[in-house]
């Protein structure tokens, strides 16, 4: 045992090391809670997760923290999440254009019947 770790020092390096891990995690885990939100169509709950990824995320990019080579493998995931993201989010915008397309025909069509009638 070394002179400081008998004395009690803090090792403030691997301290912050290992929070920033632990943010990067809560990220991945945030983007994940989101994604099945977003898939469940709990669009609520996928605003308020989105709202917190959005902040860890800044704080993540402030420090540059996914640059850090030690970090790649988490950096692909969350990217991949973020493209899973993408994905969901224009799969939910088409079909919410086209159920709002059916809605307007049908407006025309109960317009039409109703100057006829």
């Amino acid at each position: 045992m070394s002179a400081e770790a008998e004395r009690g020092a803090v090792d403030v390096e691997a301290l912050a090391a290992a929070s920033l891990g632990q943010l990067v995690e809560y990220l991945e885990l945030l983007l994940t809670r989101q994604l099945e939100r977003l898939r469940r169509y709990d669009l609520d709950g996928a605003i308020v997760l989105a709202e917190e990824a959005d902040k860890v995320g800044a704080a993540l990019a402030r420090n540059r923290v996914l640059e850090d080579p030690a970090f790649a493998e988490p950096r692909r995931r969350i990217q991949q999440l973020y493209r899973e993201l993408d994905l969901v989010l224009a799969s939910e915008r088409a079909q919410v254009a086209d159920k709002l397309q059916a809605i307007r025909k049908g407006i025309r069509t109960l317009s039409a019947y109703a100057d006829n009638g």
